[in-house]
């Protein structure tokens, strides 16, 4: 690649400011190069594009590196697998001018992890004596030298390696090949045939969210409903453990019939036998009447016994003879009565861990179902915020309207919420109150008093910083192209100084 002329405004500037030239000339010459690399780039577009799978693309690109740089080893990977945990399995495709196909043993899969993790090429003049991969094995068994991998879409990797000369790649072939991967990783994952959508899980009544977790739990409670066993929910407090028996009763057979819920925790002791398998007449102080008890309510319906860890230990021996034999007695009574309903019992305790009894516990596991808490379906709480928000519209009739603004959406969404759906709706009931007390209309973060820091506000505060500064970065690159490297120029045409577009050069390398 030849060197381009400069423009003649350098030489003038050079006269009343040298340092300042220099530094010119050096910005021009890196657009320029870049500009002469897109260009080549562009002329083997056809060769890519008449590669008619996968595998000859990346052969094809093999080929015209080798011909360009005449690096001695150039392979074509694909990977699966998780890269940021340095997980991943290799396939490699040579050149259509080369059989040989490297064992993966001599391919290192730290330098292909970091580049498929991180999305931008890695380059090293001597890699043996580079402090970022002199301990891998592959780098220490081969003593590799010039090593190149540079990233080719979303799922390809073009690998070279000279293991005897330093320095083989030169800021020609690195601008090259930066911009043939580019181009070549726009067809590769065109290429790549796209995962068949999964099947569309039916929607459970009750439940809102489509993340993957919400999906399983969709999936789970239609596999469950219709079945005549016991259920055990486990979740968390608030995370909707009553919606979900209500689901399983409702998609059942037995949804014509009651839906009767209590609380274990919240039954007084020594009327609990009799709350749920009732009394005869006389059987103690103030039975004046015999009392039909909740399993007997409950005909061929649903019980729903929530926080079933609190059961006391004679309860739970007469629930393990229900779930056993199918059959009860009252308090004080002999005959034996029969239960035709289903259990489903729920819990946000390690029921294995305490006193209760293992027996039961198997009984009652018979479909256990799993519900995620809040915090593991992050990307469902705008939806679920406005659902919340919409029922506590209908619960306020004749108040002024209510939405949620983009700053409390963002605000909710990075909370941890430890008293997950629970938490969120009575987060959202304040800050209606408070919304309606000035008129109704946008719910905003100011509405919102939810105490403690989010843990993942660093994290969505990064993911904000690097839009930022690719975004700053493009700008730049666009600003100086069109001004021909004249930072003064760019400075206006961005509406910045000319000491910040300085700053920005210097943090994303382009001086």
């Amino acid at each position: 690649m030849s060197k381009p002329p400069l423009p003649r405004s350098l030489h003038r500037v050079s006269i009343f400011d040298p340092a300042l030239a220099e530094e010119l000339e050096e910005d021009f010459m890196r657009l320029m190069l870049t500009a002469e690399a897109l260009i080549w780039a562009q002329s083997h577009l056809p060769a890519l594009l008449h590669a008619s799978t996968p595998q000859s693309l990346l052969s094809t690109l093999v080929d015209i590196a080798k011909e360009t740089t005449g690096v001695p080893r150039a392979w074509g990977l694909t990977w699966k697998g998780d890269p940021a945990k340095n997980r991943i399995s290799i396939q490699a495709f040579a050149g259509d001018r080369d059989e040989a196909v490297p064992p993966p043993s001599s391919i290192s899969r730290t330098v292909v992890g970091q580049v498929a993790a991180e999305g931008r090429p890695s380059w090293s003049n001597d890699a043996t004596a580079d402090a970022r991969f002199g301990a891998a094995e592959s780098v220490r068994a081969y003593t590799l030298r010039s090593v190149g991998c540079l990233p080719v879409g979303t799922s390809g990797v073009l690998y070279l390696v000279d293991p005897d000369a330093p320095g083989r790649f030169t800021r020609t072939h690195r601008l090259q090949l930066s911009a043939l991967c580019a181009l070549a990783g726009r067809t590769l994952d065109a290429r790549v045939p796209s995962p068949q959508p999964s099947p569309k899980v039916p929607r459970v009544p009750g439940l809102v969210g489509e993340t993957p977790v919400m999906q399983a739990l969709s999936q789970t409670v239609h596999a469950f409903a219709p079945m005549p066993w016991p259920a055990l929910i486990l979740g968390e407090t608030g995370t909707g453990k009553e919606a979900i028996a209500r689901a399983l009763h409702n998609l059942s057979p037995r949804r014509d019939a009651p839906f009767l819920a209590v609380n274990c925790g919240a039954i007084v002791a020594s009327l609990a036998e009799s709350e749920l398998f009732g009394h005869e007449k006389g059987s103690f102080t103030g039975a004046e009447r015999t009392r039909h008890g909740l399993v007997s309510r409950v005909g061929k319906g649903t019980l729903f016994l929530d926080e079933i860890g609190e059961l006391s230990g004679p309860l739970q021996v007469k629930l393990l003879r229900l779930l056993q034999e199918g059959t009860y007695q009252r308090v004080g009574g002999e005959q034996t009565l029969h239960f035709t309903g289903r259990v489903v019992a729920a819990t946000h305790q390690a029921l294995q861990d305490g006193d209760f009894r293992e027996d039961l516990y198997y009984r009652l596991a018979a479909c256990v179902v799993p519900v995620p808490p809040l915090r593991d379906r992050r990307a469902d709480i705008p939806a679920l915020a406005e659902h919340l928000l919409n029922r506590i519209q209908d619960e306020l009739p004749g108040a002024a309207q209510m939405h949620l603004d983009p700053a409390a959406i963002n605000v909710l969404t990075a909370r941890d919420w430890p008293g997950n759906v629970r938490q969120l709706e009575n987060t959202l009931r304040s800050a209606a109150a408070r919304c309606l007390a000035i008129g109704g209309g946008a719910l905003s973060s100011q509405h919102l008093h939810v105490p403690g820091a989010p843990s993942s506000a660093q994290h969505t505060g990064s993911a904000l910083k690097e839009s930022v500064a690719a975004f700053e970065r493009q700008q730049v690159i666009i600003a100086l192209a069109a001004t021909k490297g004249s930072r003064g120029e760019a400075s206006k045409r961005l509406g910045i100084s000319r000491q910040w577009l300085h700053r920005l050069m210097t943090r994303e390398g382009l001086l």
